[in-house]
């Protein structure tokens, strides 16, 4: 009997499409749309997300939250917020974006003028299949300090993935080995986590890494 196919993301790009044809669009979907949208200059990708593809998201979420409760830093969640750019014409919608600063009002749209207010400090994407549009051109444009690219296939374990963390400099991405926002963090301790998220459980793993960052302070105390 042949395998079934493994499920994956599905994505649709549609060409020539206008920013007001764009603004129509969020405005027929509303607040509450399950795609994720990204637009540069006339080509509008529409992504909808697998249950595995967000369950990667917020597990790095619990993460970053151990972190800022450790460090005694604020960080606010604004979830898969829309990003824009009217002036510019391009949006991004990234799994997941934080800031370290006071929380920023969104619209009724769930989304995020960056033109009136300043970009996420962070910003993480979970891919299981490649976008079609350059997304780390569009974050460059929109002015995102930092990105976390965790790429990952659907097959036995969906945490078994690749996570590059890029760091915004004279308008490109610099790939980095750590966290530009919290240096002592490289890729690699997140993939750890992750992985021990999925053969110890959530809550041990989650006690597992703070017991990490207490060691690390106390390294460079």
């Amino acid at each position: 009997m042949a395998k079934k196919p493994a499920p994956t993301e599905k994505r649709i790009v549609l060409p020539g499409v206008s920013w007001q044809q764009f603004e129509t669009l969020l405005d027929e979907l509303g607040s509450h749309r399950t795609a994720r949208l990204t637009y540069d200059r006339g080509k509008l990708e529409m992504m909808t997300p697998l249950e595995e593809h967000q369950r990667c998201s917020r597990l790095i979420e619990s993460l970053l939250l151990v972190i800022a409760d450790e460090l005694d830093v604020q960080i606010h969640s604004m979830g898969s917020v829309l990003l824009k750019r009217a002036d510019l014409e391009c949006v991004a919608q990234p799994d997941a974006s934080y800031y370290l600063t006071d929380k920023v009002r969104l619209s009724n749209r769930a989304e995020l003028d960056l033109s009136q207010a300043p970009p996420p400090d962070i910003a993480v994407e979970v891919a299981i299949t490649k976008s079609a549009l350059n997304t780390l051109g569009i974050y460059a444009t929109l002015g995102l300090p930092e990105i976390w690219q965790y790429w990952t296939t659907i097959g036995d374990n969906v945490l078994k993935g690749n996570l590059l963390i890029h760091q915004l400099q004279n308008g490109e991405y610099v790939q980095r080995l750590a966290s530009p926002t919290f240096p002592f963090l490289p890729s690699k301790r997140v993939l750890e986590f992750l992985d021990q998220s999925d053969k110890i459980g959530l809550a041990q793993a989650l006690a597992v890494f703070r017991s990490w960052i207490q060691e690390q302070r106390s390294l460079n105390t």
